[in-house]
């Protein structure tokens, strides 16, 4: 375990940088992007003797995957086309992260990269008698739409919007290319995305929009499927959802499939929120994909004064999975709140990366990360970042991670971070890491709780904090079932031979 602190005064420092027109840093990137394309050969067959500009292999098998899937690569809306000529562009440079990059120090994405790319040859798979099952599997009667999206494409036939009100755009931005709110895509991923956010914005078939205009409220959640059919290697599911001034929503975003014996898979997932004064936002995050899914999530959130957004995530399928959030306070009086359960089973990783960025006065924040590793060769990790600026004054931050390890040789790596510049704040965090206490055993015991049915009771309730927050009981139970299967074979939670004599 790793615990790191580093507390900050004094002023911020200057950074100097180079301004240009905007005319002129779109003449410069048309130009970088028709080099990438015709290099890629994205915009027509690469000419004899061409060499990839794309410094990283990966990068650039991927990118040419989806160049020769002819699914609709070039026929994208304007703000898709814009979205694409600036990830290009900065993929060129790029390299995809090591063990030796300290941010994926305890990530290794070598199976990731080992995944040969490939992508299906349309873009919309059809629905088939697995995908229908994946969908009747997922049912949540409460929501007031449901959208599905298949392998990064929005599936209109399976979807459900009709119960929406009516000033409330939920679609495939191709079928609203002009909406206003899709000015706002890939604008957070460009300045604060990760190089997977960047391969996403390149590849991208298609962006799921979620638009709620200004004192607009959607009283039900909206339910967005994400479903991965097994017929690409790698997928890139987009989502963009904006409120406006005084708006309110709920949108829960539940990743599962492949059927099961598929083939390893990739999804590249990235979700871009943008919040107005005043708007709520109320997001859920669950992954419940296949024991061989390989997933990495991009959560990118921009708060304007006086919104709220609060983020309750439950992750436990997959084998290697993370979840990049990067939110912003950009006005004053705004509110963040994010509570994690991650479950670990054999040979799973699930990674937790989170940046909070405070910048204004009497901006609150406050992270509860909770993570149990059930197997041996199971891992947890967590690095949370929390800065406070100068300006941020009357601040109340809070983070809060806590860590169960059930058997020997079980690893979690732990690394809060907090750093403050301003004076005039309350910020506190805090780390834990341990098993199955005697003293709380002994506490069921005494009163008549036989020893294995206290050990289920303690664990069960460890990651009840995070996940009673879903309101939702056909949501809970699928939470629940996933974490039944990954704690089936758990030794501790056994009654001992000795005992059950």
């Amino acid at each position: 375990m790793q615990f790191v602190m580093r507390i900050i005064w004094g002023a911020p420092q200057l950074q100097r940088s180079h301004r240009y027109s905007r005319a002129q840093r779109r003449s410069n990137q048309q130009q970088t992007v028709l080099t990438v394309l015709s290099a890629e050969g994205l915009n027509g067959p690469p000419k004899q003797g061409q060499t990839e500009l794309a410094e990283d292999g990966w990068i650039s098998r991927t990118l040419a995957a989806f160049r020769t899937s002819g699914a609709d690569i070039q026929s994208v809306p304007a703000p898709m086309e814009e979205m694409r000529v600036d990830c290009l562009a900065a993929l060129r440079t790029q390299r995809m992260p090591t063990t030796r990059n300290e941010e994926y120090r305890f990530t290794d994405i070598a199976p990731i990269l080992q995944l040969e790319p490939q992508v299906a040859a349309s873009a919309t798979v059809l629905p088939g008698e697995a995908i229908a099952a994946l969908v009747e599997a997922s049912p949540l009667k409460e929501a007031v739409a449901r959208v599905v999206v298949i392998d990064g494409a929005v599936a209109s036939q399976l979807s459900d919007t009709e119960r929406l009100p009516q000033e409330v755009f939920v679609g495939s931005l191709r079928e609203a290319p002009a909406l206003p709110a899709a000015q706002q895509l890939g604008k957070q991923a460009r300045l604060r995305g990760s190089p997977f956010a960047l391969v996403n914005g390149a590849t991208a078939q298609d962006v799921l929009c979620i638009a709620v205009p200004e004192g607009v409220t959607v009283e039900s959640p909206i339910h967005v499927l994400y479903i991965t059919s097994g017929a690409s290697s790698v997928t890139a599911p987009r989502l963009l959802c904006t409120l406006g001034a005084d708006a309110c929503a709920e949108v829960i975003e539940e990743f599962v499939g492949p059927a099961k014996g598929a083939e390893a898979h990739f999804c590249n997932a990235v979700a871009e929120f943008d919040l107005a004064d005043r708007a709520q936002l109320l997001h859920g995050y669950v992954a419940l994909e296949g024991r061989r899914a390989l997933h990495m999530k991009g959560t990118l959130v921009r708060q304007a004064a006086e919104s709220s957004y609060k983020l309750t995530e439950a992750r436990l399928g997959g084998r290697l999975t993370r979840q990049d959030i990067n939110i912003e306070q950009a006005g004053e009086a705004t509110q963040t709140e994010m509570g994690s359960f991650l479950l670990c089973g054999d040979e799973q990783l699930h990674d937790l990366h989170s940046k909070l960025r405070l910048e204004h006065p009497r901006g609150t924040a406050n992270q509860l990360h909770k993570c149990i590793v059930a197997a041996g060769r199971g891992r947890g990790v967590f690095d949370g970042a929390v800065k406070v600026e100068q300006k941020a004054q009357k601040t109340d931050a809070g983070q809060l991670s806590r860590n169960l390890l059930l058997v020997p040789r079980a690893t979690v790596n732990v690394k809060p971070n907090l750093q403050i510049v301003a004076d005039d704040v309350k910020c506190t965090h805090g780390c834990a890491v341990s098993d199955l206490e005697e003293s709380q055993l002994f506490y069921f015991r005494a009163r008549g709780v036989d020893a294995a049915m206290a050990r289920k009771v303690l664990v069960y309730s460890f990651g009840a904090e995070v996940t009673g927050e879903f309101a939702y009981p056909e949501l809970r139970a699928r939470i629940q079932a996933a974490v039944d299967r990954t704690l089936a074979n758990v030794p501790i939670l056994e009654e001992p031979a000795a005992e059950a004599a």
